[in-house]
């Protein structure tokens, strides 16, 4: 292997994962294929004192299909036809929710919540996170989200209307190519085309393999230089183990765990309230939700 005399930690950056990890506000002004969509959705939770103590969860009903875009192929041109034919319509990447009306028929605040994320992205809401009182076995303290599901709103006793109120604006989404690049990625795809030898210290990884184009451009950093290196088998090259350890470590934490995804199929919204006297009680909320998908396989 080519190598430079340099030592690689993992707590260098690499440049893929950091300098060019920008700070986006996901907009309207991207490709087609990126475009934002927006649906109004209607949840409405029927539940005992019981329910909403305990929380109840309300599936959002055929959601995948709500969320499809209701494009028609014919109409539109090949460019934009290939545009669409690269969209992954099984998840979406929300960039706002308003709350357009509201109805509460409990003499308690009910707070409503969404599961909004497949993973723990580090996600600003400019419309600031909302804590709400929550009893735990330390005793009551005040959270933003459980169990994977993000407050959202707060509906007030008997509350009846509170229209284009904003309740989630991100505003640190990460840019667009980042997202159609490594957007199709999980840990265990990005092991797919490295092959391990037992005993050894390195792999031989896939020539087109996706970290081999990060370890292009940190070289000088990661002491090999996959350009000058001969093809094995004039298919791989010969990474040691280090190397791909770190990139992949790194590319995965920082970059894939961070797209946040939201999986319209397993979308759920849950009523929670802390003290409510017996009875069956009726909360419902008239969402706008923006949202769009991410391209798969885009060329760069």
């Amino acid at each position: 292997m080519s190598r430079v005399n340099r030592n690689v930690t993992q707590s260098e950056q690499l440049e893929e994962t950091s300098e060019n990890m920008q700070d986006f506000s996901v907009g309207a002004k991207d490709s087609q294929a990126g475009s934002t969509h927006a649906r109004r959705i209607v949840v409405t939770c029927n539940a005992s004192a019981e329910d909403l103590m305990n929380g109840k969860s309300v599936s959002i009903k055929n959601a995948s299909d709500v969320f499809k875009p209701s494009y028609n192929l014919e109409d539109l041109d090949e460019e934009q036809q290939a545009s669409f034919r690269k969209l992954d319509l099984s998840k979406g990447i929300v960039t706002g929710i308003k709350l357009k009306s509201v109805y509460s028929n409990c003499p308690e605040n009910v707070t409503m919540s969404l599961n909004l994320y497949d993973n723990s992205p580090q996600i600003t809401n400019n419309e600031g996170s909302l804590y709400t009182p929550q009893h735990t076995d330390m005793g009551l303290s005040h959270v933003a989200e459980s169990d994977g599901f993000i407050n959202l709103v707060n509906v007030l006793p008997y509350e009846r209307a509170r229209p284009d109120q904003p309740c989630y604006t991100p505003s640190n989404v990460l840019n667009n190519r980042f997202i159609s690049e490594y957007g199709a990625y999980t840990l265990e795809k990005l092991w797919d085309g490295i092959v391990p030898f037992k005993g050894e210290d390195y792999f031989y990884v896939e020539s087109d393999h996706v970290i081999l184009r990060i370890i292009s451009r940190n070289w000088e950093m990661l002491g090999i230089n996959t350009e000058q290196e001969r093809k094995r088998e004039n298919k791989y090259v010969k990474v040691s183990k280090d190397v791909v350890n770190n990139v992949i470590k790194q590319l995965y934490e920082q970059v894939i765990c961070q797209i946040p995804y939201t999986s319209f199929d397993s979308l759920q919204a849950k009523f929670n309230a802390n003290e409510v006297p017996e009875g069956n009680y009726k909360v419902s909320a008239e969402l706008l939700v923006e949202y769009k998908y991410p391209t798969m396989g885009a060329e760069n």
